[in-house]
């Protein structure tokens, strides 16, 4: 982690799904360039393990228990972030959740609801509180929402993930629209094959070691010339891009979808 730069300092952050993987590395990489957290995750541990991670640096971290799929606890995470924080500059909505490829008839309405809960309108309900805050104090902010590249091409056959993040592609488009008289961007960040948490479920049910799965996957995707970069995709990669968009030198950048995948998605 490149703790050079300091492009966050009296900054505030809100990132949720940081208690591991992808939402940590988010977290850890704007509290090293001088960003205060609030840490959000349904892993009450995760939450206070990247809370103490960011003390460490030396900055503000509070840690947010959330189930982002009841807006109420939504609406009540925003308001005491807000509480301890003081001010929010930048929104990160990363916590997400898939459906394991489910075949079209083991998708019933709870599954699908769940899914779209926490992957479209949990996000919406955090941008509509956190974008009302920074209107109101004439923050110039930024929202970041973590997509996939499987909302462009649908390449896994997933039905309600896929679809899932292609709404929250559309919504990124249209929060930038209506925020873009403030000066408020948004934008979204489309990782490709990440290894994360996720991927080690499977190792687990294989009884395979760890990272074998998304090391198999990335394999096959670099022989067929799907991916143009010979090496698994690691959750640092999309932080830094988080960061970028995130600082002042992304302030004419809003409404994209920007690919982080090694070159599997083109466009």
């Amino acid at each position: 982690m490149d703790q050079n730069f300091n492009r966050f300092q009296g900054k505030a952050a809100l990132v949720t799904g940081a208690g591991s993987g992808i939402g940590r590395a988010i977290a850890m990489r704007l509290a090293s360039e001088g960003a205060d957290i609030a840490v959000v995750d349904v892993n009450e541990q995760g939450v206070e393990e990247t809370a103490g991670m960011i003390r460490e640096l030396g900055r503000a971290a509070y840690p947010f228990t959330c189930d982002i799929a009841l807006v109420q606890a939504v609406e009540a995470t925003a308001a005491g972030a807000l509480e301890k924080l003081g001010k929010i500059d930048i929104l990160v909505n990363n916590a997400g959740t898939g459906d394991s490829n489910a075949f079209y008839e083991d998708i019933d309405q709870a599954l699908w609801d769940r899914i779209y809960a926490i992957n479209v309108r949990g996000p919406f309900f955090f941008a509509k509180a956190i974008a009302k805050h920074m209107i109101d104090n004439g923050i110039k902010g930024r929202i970041i929402n973590t997509a996939s590249t499987e909302g462009k091409t649908n390449r896994g056959g997933s039905i309600t993930y896929a679809s899932s993040k292609s709404a929250l592609i559309a919504l990124t488009q249209a929060l930038a629209l209506q925020f873009g008289p403030f000066e408020i961007t948004v934008n979204a960040i489309c990782p490709g094959l990440i290894d994360t948490p996720i991927w080690h479920r499977s190792d687990k049910v294989m009884d395979i070691p760890e990272g074998s799965t998304i090391k198999m996957v990335v394999e096959t995707a670099m022989d067929s010339r799907m991916i143009k970069i010979a090496r698994v995709g690691v959750p640092d990669d999309i932080a830094q891009a988080v960061a970028f968009l995130a600082s002042d030198e992304a302030s004419y950048i809003t409404s994209q979808a920007i690919n982080v995948c090694g070159g599997l998605e083109v466009h």
